[in-house]
């Protein structure tokens, strides 16, 4: 830690020397400054649909804006050609039955991490139409004990997020108590296995996970966080290996409360940390196992999305507040709204202003853009509530609230005095008839040959014969009428003179060896036993 410390140090001096020098400024401007001014005045409501929405992002520039839900519905909405009806440009599925939970652009706004409730997680390009997918995570062998072993998550995934530093880097976070790095240039597994590891040395599921984010100082970006089931926070340095952490704090939340979201402060020295035991905590790297410098509880938390945000001047953190339900609430008698709670980065004991949710709804993800100087935050009836000011915000959302929606092409409509009645009846006779006709016609009707009453010709077989054989015993038949009261016995024997005198087979074979025929003698049945060999003898 050595090396970090000295950096730390460095920057501090730094900071110091350039606090002296502009100390020397008006105390008007000073005073102006201290004021806190949010972008809050105005709001506009956008409806996704009706389940929560657990995922929101937005690009660098502020020009595109995409939510996503338990409804497994991913919304993609242009400010610059959204008129004022709010309509998505896209709506698509992109894991079919899954719930998407986290959904993110990329460093150059040209590729889109979608983590759903599945195992693998996928890059779309920008656009997310065409051959949209432009990576899937491997699936990882769920026979394999040793999670380094696999190619991939075995258990569901739970939050992911692109590399502020490389734009082919992305880091997912899931049940089977790892934390994966992964780059589109080695797709055949993860770069990087990290196992998240409790306090007696077992495995631990991570809830959520984080790059460190880019700031002027360049101090920390090597820093890889992951928020655990038990409470914890683990930060690693990607310079070491991942056997043991660089930053550990055991008891950061309550065990089996789970960690919804981590975020670095611009300046790269604090952390802030959502949790579902109802607190809101804000950490030192310089003093991370001594304890947090600032807290907040009983800001009630239900959804595993809720995340923190950081001003774009690194003043001020944003959360999201959920509203209790009727078991949470219990004898208490308090104002039970959702709410969207402004905190000073000094003090989180209270928050410096509360913007209440209408229709009893719960304020999710929350995210203040530091261009457009406007406060995007979900909720879990499907809305997206966007807060500005007409004079502190600029573009985003104020570009679409002067475009008057385009009007649909109108037809003239004509009015005829027809007895519907009369039309439909001649209708429908006018199509029986017609489809009589084409049953008589042979052609229209598709009619089978009829079969012959005859004897077969122009290559189609006879009436009664289905086979060649009885094709040719029928035409043979055919040929010649018989006369019924002919008797058969006269019509043989009349050949058997000709037959003794002019023999043909059998007697010229035995004319000279045996010229006298030869009859077998009757044999009794028992004699005829006797004469069978024994081997041939039927059994009794």
């Amino acid at each position: 830690m050595d090396y970090l410390e000295n950096t730390i140090y460095d920057d501090q001096n730094t900071e110091q020397t350039n606090a002296d020098s502009s100390s020397s400024s008006d105390s008007d401007n000073e005073e102006e400054d201290d004021i806190p001014v949010f972008p809050t005045s105005s709001s506009v409501l956008i409806q996704h649909g009706t389940k929560s929405l657990s995922c929101l992002t937005t690009d660098l520039n502020g020009t595109r804006m995409i939510t996503g839900g338990y409804d497994g519905d991913m919304e993609m909405f242009d400010f610059g050609s959204m008129d004022s009806s709010f309509k998505p440009f896209r709506t698509i599925q992109p894991c079919q039955g899954k719930v998407l939970k986290s959904i993110e652009y990329s460093s150059n706004a040209d590729m889109i991490l979608i983590v759903s409730g599945d195992c693998q997680a996928k890059v779309v390009n920008r656009e997310a139409s065409g051959k949209q997918i432009i990576y899937k995570c491997p699936l990882g062998d769920g026979y394999v004990v040793d999670m380094n072993r696999t190619k991939g998550h075995k258990s569901m995934l739970n939050y992911g997020c692109w590399s502020p530093t490389d734009k082919n880097e992305f880091m997912t976070c899931s049940d089977d108590c790892t934390i994966r790095l992964w780059s589109l240039n080695n797709r055949e597994q993860q770069i990087s296995c990290i196992r998240t590891k409790s306090e007696q040395g077992h495995d631990v599921r991570t809830t959520t996970c984080t790059y460190h984010s880019i700031h002027q100082n360049g101090v920390n970006t090597s820093l890889v966080a992951g928020g655990c089931l038990d409470g914890s926070i683990q930060i690693w340095d990607r310079r070491k290996p991942f056997v043991h952490t660089t930053f550990l704090c055991r008891h950061a939340h309550q065990n089996d409360e789970i960690i919804s979201s981590l975020k670095w402060s611009y300046d790269g020295l604090h952390l802030a940390s959502r949790s579902t035991d109802h607190t809101l905590k804000l950490w030192d790297i310089r003093m991370f196992e001594k304890g947090c410098l600032s807290s907040c509880e009983n800001i009630h938390n239900r959804f595993a999305m809720t995340n923190v945000c950081f001003s774009p001047n690194d003043r001020y953190l944003i959360t999201g507040m959920s509203k209790k339900t009727n078991v949470d609430l219990g004898d208490e008698t308090d104002e039970n709204i959702g709410k969207l709670l402004i905190f000073d980065r000094l003090d989180l004991h209270k928050p410096v202003e509360q913007i209440s949710m209408m229709n009893d709804s719960s304020v999710i993800r929350t995210f203040w853009h530091p261009k457009l100087n406007q406060i995007f935050c979900t909720t879990n009836n499907g809305c997206i509530k966007i807060f500005y000011d007409t004079q502190k915000s600029m573009n985003g959302v104020l570009s679409c609230l002067n475009r008057q929606p385009k009007k649909q092409k109108q037809t003239n409509d004509f009015y005829a005095n027809i007895d519907l009645d009369a039309v439909k009846s001649n209708a429908i006779s006018s199509i029986t008839s017609r489809h009589r006709k084409q049953r008589q016609d042979p052609v229209q009707s598709k009619r089978p040959e009829v079969p012959t009453d005859s004897t077969g010709h122009d290559g189609r077989l006879g009436e009664h014969g289905s086979t060649l054989h009885q094709h040719i015993v029928k035409n043979i038949e055919l040929r010649k009428v018989y006369d019924d009261k002919e008797d058969p016995r006269e019509e043989i024997l009349k050949y058997a003179q000709i037959a003794e005198e002019q023999p043909f087979y059998v007697t010229p074979a035995y004319k000279e060896t045996q010229p006298n025929t030869i009859f077998q003698a009757d044999v009794d049945e028992d004699e005829e036993e006797e004469l069978v060999q024994p081997w041939k003898k039927q059994k009794n």
